[in-house]
């Protein structure tokens, strides 16, 4: 089977150690992003832009999500995250295609972190170790940084014969709206037009290629597999939003969904979406799903 995409990127696994207690929202995807944006504003206007401002636009849209960056936070823990000091908090960071061109300056800012702090409070937070997580490399400690660990790695065209169901579990809240609402069921054709858009629109702006003629043929066929098992909720949250100055609902899907069909077809682009999640807000960590093809 020929390769259907080609994108590239840099998995960077953040430890930072808490300098006194801390007590932090339950989800820290936008607590994090709002901390490493501040910090990297002050370190690299440009980078900053890239990253985190590159293609906003109507956020009906797929664009919205195409930015070439993701935090990948901890778990969710209810009612809110408590960190003692001296423990460490650890969290994933991927740099997408033509993103990885910024990792300097991002790790610069992840240095100047402590200097923003987290949550509402400002918990003050030290750097402690990054590892590129997909090879085990070190890549800084101790103030130094190892350029030789800063390579990215290529997403898996993974590939499994003779698939008739797949077991979908999500892990943090997945957004998808539709008519300006968030959708409470998810077909499979919703699925895959997602991750297909998604990986298209990453390519086309941030480097790589996608085969656009198969990604259409994948959309067409996804009609035909049919929802067997659902057991979804709506996980109610919100986020504070410096640029509107107030709450902003932050509601997503958890739980699990099986499928039905011939999925063999669709295997490489489920295995790439666990890595690059699905629907909205993907930068905040949202829609990380795992998949277990049967």
């Amino acid at each position: 089977m020929q390769k259907l995409f080609d994108i590239s990127y840099l998995p960077l696994r953040v430890i930072l150690t808490a300098l006194e207690e801390a007590q932090l929202p339950p989800y820290l995807g936008s607590t994090l992003r709002g901390a490493i944006g501040h910090s990297l504003l002050g370190t690299d206007k440009e980078a900053c832009a890239y990253l985190y401002e590159n293609n906003s636009g109507n956020s009906d849209t797929v664009q919205i999500n195409a930015k070439p960056y993701m935090i990948i936070p901890p778990e969710i823990h209810m009612p809110q995250t408590i960190v003692g000091r001296g423990a460490q908090i650890e969290f994933e960071i991927l740099l997408i295609g033509n993103g990885v061109r910024y990792v300097d300056s991002l790790i610069k800012a992840l240095e100047q972190m402590e200097c923003f702090g987290l949550g509402a409070y400002r918990y003050p937070f030290r750097l402690s170790q990054i590892i590129h997580s997909k090879e085990q490399r070190i890549i800084w400690r101790n103030g130094k940084c190892l350029l030789h660990s800063m390579k990215s790695v290529a997403m898996p065209c993974f590939e499994l014969p003779d698939v008739t169901r797949a077991l979908i579990k999500i892990r943090t809240p997945l957004r998808i709206r539709h008519g300006g609402k968030i959708l409470k069921t998810i077909s499979f054709q919703t699925l895959i037009r997602n991750i297909t858009n998604r990986i298209m629109t990453l390519t086309e702006r941030y480097g790589g290629w996608t085969d656009r003629e198969e990604a259409g043929k994948i959309q067409m066929l996804s009609a035909e597999v049919e929802t067997v098992r659902e057991k979804l909720h709506l996980v109610h949250m919100e986020r504070y939003s410096n640029r509107s100055n107030g709450k902003m609902d932050f509601s997503g899907l958890m739980g699990e969904v099986e499928y039905q069909g011939d999925l063999t077809p669709f295997v490489p682009w489920l295995y790439a979406a666990q890595r690059l999640h699905v629907g909205r807000n993907t930068t905040f960590g949202m829609g990380r799903i795992e998949v277990y093809f049967i």
